[in-house]
């Protein structure tokens, strides 16, 4: 299959323009591979949507993830407006003009007019020149050691990884909460206080008791009505 590699500004939220390019993708053509942070979530749903394997990468750093993305990725989706610095779509352009591996930019400011890397017959459809796109051998290519990707790999944590701070008497009262929600479980559980066993005895008892009676109220009508005959008579 060939792997579409997708990154999106780290503020993306535009799930109707990703959909409207997902849904061309033939599902067994293409998968999806995209960068585990925030914007997981729209790439994820859009996939849902149109039946898409996507394939989830993260690693300890930025570039070690697109590093790993770009030797298995054969085209970029690369959904950006481009108003934001060191961040993972200007990551990857760079590298994709540096080593010359296709890439589609799509962006909220010219929706009907997508930036194409390599030569495209713009008569076809966005569908039409995804499916001319053949599969390529990325390998080769080495760029961690080539690339300043420090700022890249900070700036991708400070704005997707938000550190979550909560004090201590905060701490202690979810602590409570969590507990009593724990306890209120516990006491509905419903809990097993007798031997089966013995549930099945009182149970066959039941049932012969019923019979019995059953029995003696068709005997004693029946002489009933058998002793009223006999005195019309």
């Amino acid at each position: 299959m060939i792997n579409i590699g997708v990154i999106c500004d780290t503020t993306w939220d535009n799930f109707i323009l990703m959909n409207n390019k997902f849904k061309k993708i033939n599902p067994e053509l293409y998968r999806i591979n995209a960068l585990y942070c925030k914007t997981l979530e729209v790439v994820n749903n859009c996939c849902q949507k149109n039946n898409l394997t996507l394939i989830r990468n993260y690693s300890d750093s930025l570039t070690k993830t697109i590093y790993n993305m770009i030797k298995t990725c054969d085209v970029w989706l690369i959904f950006t407006n481009q108003i934001e610095y060191n961040t993972p779509p200007q990551l990857v352009i760079s590298i994709c003009d540096k080593y010359n591996i296709n890439y589609i930019i799509i962006s909220e400011y010219s929706r009907n007019i997508d930036y194409y890397s390599f030569e495209v017959d713009n008569s076809l459809s966005f569908k039409k020149n995804l499916n001319n796109i053949n599969k390529t051998n990325y390998s080769h290519i080495q760029i961690l050691n080539n690339i300043d990707y420090k700022d890249y790999n900070e700036n991708f944590i400070k704005k997707s990884i938000i550190s979550l701070l909560i004090k201590p008497d905060i701490r202690d009262k979810l602590r409570c909460m969590y507990s009593e929600i724990e306890q209120t479980k516990k006491d509905r559980y419903i809990k097993l206080l007798y031997d089966k066993d013995e549930s099945k005895k009182e149970k066959q008892i039941k049932k012969t008791l019923k019979k019995i009676n059953q029995m003696t109220f068709s005997l004693n009508r029946r002489n009933y009505y058998k002793n009223n005959t006999t005195d019309i008579n």
